[in-house]
């Protein structure tokens, strides 16, 4: 099959944004949310213009922050809301979502990122599974904040985390090798920028996410997004 017909098919997409909620991200989530009800228009058009096509878009967000600051609620997952049909409930889950708390340093994307690759992904041949993560730090060394009582007691090492991307994980998810795709918009220097050389079907966009997405215009955002959500490889 060439990449042409590929490319043709209709196809579930399944898009998870990992979002830092700490108080310095207040610009960036103000952009996403103001943009959340041209996504799916904005998202199907620029799909369209690369010659792919979807029969369904479905969204959800997985807010971080720190487990030493937040406790239990460092990670907040949230449903995948099908678009355009539950779009007006998925505007409303994002006005709850506001740039709050941390610790004035990194925070827990590392954590963030296992809980979307466990994410309730649709799995068949052509479709997408999509990890997009947006955040203005570093992320904090994955297992640091073992010792804290609400830390989850089976995430996984940072070899395991790769494990996981790479569906080598004996646990049962839903991520397929074939389907996935990880977008990842971050200051340069952190770990995400050596997790786009390592994690292959990934992306690493260096973006200074603290001026609110004034480094990458939001258009560009989503046109990145369909062009990783359209390789056929």
């Amino acid at each position: 099959m060439t990449n042409a017909n590929l490319l043709s098919k209709d196809r579930c997409v399944d898009i998870v944004f990992c979002i830092d909620g700490t108080g310095s991200m207040h610009p960036c989530i103000e952009s996403v949310k103001k943009n959340a009800l041209r996504f799916h228009a904005d998202f199907t058009r620029a799909l369209t213009g690369i010659g792919s096509a979807v029969s369904m878009l479905r969204a959800r967000t997985v807010v971080f922050r720190d487990y030493k600051s937040e406790g239990a609620d460092a990670i907040q997952p949230g449903r995948f809301y099908e678009l355009p049909d539950e779009e007006k409930d998925f505007a409303g889950h994002l006005a709850h979502i506001h740039a709050s708390g941390g610790c004035g340093e990194d925070a827990n994307g590392l954590e963030a990122l296992y809980y979307a690759m466990r994410s309730d992904f649709s799995t068949g041949a052509n479709d997408r599974q999509v990890i997009v993560l947006f955040a203005d730090t570093d992320a904090i060394p994955l297992g640091k904040r073992r010792r804290i009582a609400s830390y989850p007691k089976d995430m996984v090492t940072p070899d395991g985390l790769l494990e996981t991307w790479m569906c080598l994980q004996t646990r049962s998810t839903r991520l397929r090798e074939r389907n996935k795709r990880l977008v990842m918009f971050a200051p340069p220097g952190t770990v995400y920028e050596r997790m786009g050389q390592t994690f292959n079907r990934s992306v690493f966009v260096p973006v200074e996410i603290h001026k609110g997405l004034d480094g990458v215009d939001f258009d560009d955002i989503v046109k990145i997004i369909a062009a990783s959500a359209s390789a056929a490889s």
